[in-house]
């Protein structure tokens, strides 16, 4: 228990440089509707500049919120994420990305969520309203309870993720997209040690919507690191289609790459990619009508091989199958 002094969630923010997005996270953050005396802000700076540090102590001083920042060498967010926790003064985590912002409500929702058997919380994460989220864009949608327990918006007791292994460093530290997978990790080494989980869609938080280049759209490097999980994690199977593909759309590409190949030799074989063709296009689609929408299997394909690839490679390096 925490005494009347000290607060009862920290929330933590890991951040490598834009600033701009970050300040909007930690305002948020900040002016939650709890008592103020209830939460503190931890911001974990790994940028080789301080503009981030200004940033956050100007939140600091302009609210007058126990907010402060921790600055460290770069690694990814999770180890930034370790530090901010080893530093925190409350009974539980919430963490929340540099790219997202919290509704007001968000701490109070994602506390009430905590039954006493309950370890870890889920939030809802939005798309940031009044943006266009096209295809060439990067954000994250979650609804309902997810097998991989996104950082974006996450509650831990404190008491279930010190018992954890923590978060890994990043394979790409200094990226503004990293690899990922560490959440998910740790989210599982919190279910296996006997905790259990829960979703609140009120605790919610909205993502940036951001542009991102046609070439970081077609090589969708995180899935690299699925195959790895999954050898950790085997009961995370029953949460992939068919338990080794990684959704619908890599089994179809797959039957579909095997088709074309075939038909070289035995033309009717070309019929394997109809299930493909018709996933794509029959996905929702604000802009494709009609014939066009022909169109988004065309331009989906290419990337599906690619993420396929990735995955085979995966799957070999780590001795798990999962396409």
């Amino acid at each position: 228990m925490t005494s009347s002094t000290q607060p009862r969630i920290t929330v933590v923010i890991p951040a490598f440089k834009r600033t701009e997005a970050l300040m909007r996270a930690v305002w948020s953050a900040a002016r939650q509707d709890l008592d103020p005396r209830a939460f503190e802000v931890i911001v974990v700076d790994s940028s080789p500049d301080d503009a981030n540090q200004h940033a956050v102590e100007s939140v600091a001083a302009a609210t007058g919120r126990n907010v402060r920042c921790l600055r460290k060498t770069a690694e990814g967010p999770g180890p930034s994420r370790n530090l901010g926790a080893r530093n925190a003064a409350g009974e539980f985590i919430a963490f929340l990305d540099s790219d997202c912002e919290a509704t007001p409500g968000w701490l109070r929702a994602g506390l009430a969520a905590f039954g006493d058997e309950v370890g870890l919380v889920q939030g809802g994460v939005l798309p940031e309203p009044g943006v266009a989220a096209g295809v060439f864009a990067h954000y994250i949608v979650v609804e309902k309870e997810t097998p991989l327990y996104e950082t974006a918006n996450i509650f831990y007791r404190c008491r279930a993720f010190a018992a954890t292994a923590g978060f890994a460093p990043d394979l790409h530290p200094t990226s503004l997209q990293p690899m990922g997978g560490e959440d998910t990790r740790v989210a599982w080494q919190v279910k296996r040690s006997g905790w259990k989980s829960a979703f609140a869609a009120d605790a919610l938080v909205y993502h940036e919507v951001r542009a991102m280049p046609v070439w970081k759209w077609f090589i969708h490097k995180r899935l690299y690191v699925f195959p790895r999980i999954v050898g950790e994690f085997p009961e995370l199977r029953r949460h992939f289609f068919l338990r080794y593909f990684y959704d619908r759309a890599q089994a179809a590409v797959l039957l579909a790459a095997a088709g074309l190949a075939l038909a070289f030799a035995w033309p009717a074989a070309a019929l394997l990619a109809l299930p493909y063709v018709v996933l794509r296009t029959r996905e929702p689609s604000k802009t494709l009508h009609g014939a066009l929408r022909l169109a988004r299997a065309a331009l989906y394909f290419p990337r599906d091989l690619a993420s396929l690839g990735l995955l085979a490679a995966s799957s070999l390096k780590h001795g798990t199958l999962l396409l």
